[in-house]
């Protein structure tokens, strides 16, 4: 018995708004990652921030800089027997897209404001690099527990690996929440938004 479910489309987002001064067998995730760049203009800090804010609709909502969307694929296939039905094999699928903030023309910045445009831009991939590990995990952490699931029927065991899924996206939502809370606590001291915020 093979069954696919639940194809997702999720999105983890750097925001910064509140920040700116302005109004069975073990198989392992199969993982397919892409990078995608939206331009920034300004030739000052502030103008920087202000270009990156204009950029909310491409990014799915207004305040964000960064942007890490992910679908996910499940496919299994089912053992069973007049008494029980169990996970034969496993797949999951995830395909990340980053979106990251790049500067048309950062080399005509002056050298210390150049500095910390770049070390802002690292810092933003970062996150969204933090946010694609935090899903891994939660895959994993899922994986686990259907590759264990058991039960009388298969149509039991596929509602049984509903909810483990279900169990999984709420877990995961929260720990992506969590992270994000620190971390824009964390950006509103980086020199590059302090700078702005100054509007030197």
């Amino acid at each position: 018995m093979k069954t696919s479910l639940l194809t997702a489309l999720m999105a983890a987002c750097f925001g910064l708004a509140s920040l700116i001064i302005a109004p069975a067998a073990d198989a392992r995730p199969k993982v397919n990652t892409k990078t995608q760049h939206y331009r920034v203009d300004g030739s000052d800090a502030a103008a920087i921030v202000s270009s990156m804010m204009g950029k909310h609709r491409l990014l799915g909502g207004k305040g964000r800089v960064g942007r890490t969307k992910m679908k996910r694929r499940i496919e299994w296939k089912f053992t069973e027997t007049k008494k029980s039905c169990r996970v034969k094999s496993h797949t999951i699928r995830l395909d990340f897209t980053t979106q990251l903030p790049r500067h048309r023309s950062e080399k005509q910045l002056r050298r210390s404001l150049r500095k910390q445009w770049r070390a802002f831009a690292k810092h933003v991939k970062w996150h969204e690099g933090q946010h694609r590990k935090i899903w891994l995990s939660c895959a994993r952490q899922a994986e686990k527990q259907v590759n264990r699931a058991r039960a009388r029927t298969c149509g039991q065991l596929l509602k049984k690996l509903e909810q483990i899924y279900k169990k999984s996206n709420t877990a995961c939502d929260k720990r992506h929440a969590r992270f994000d809370a620190e971390e824009t606590r964390t950006l509103g001291r980086h020199p590059l938004i302090r700078r702005a915020n100054l509007r030197k």
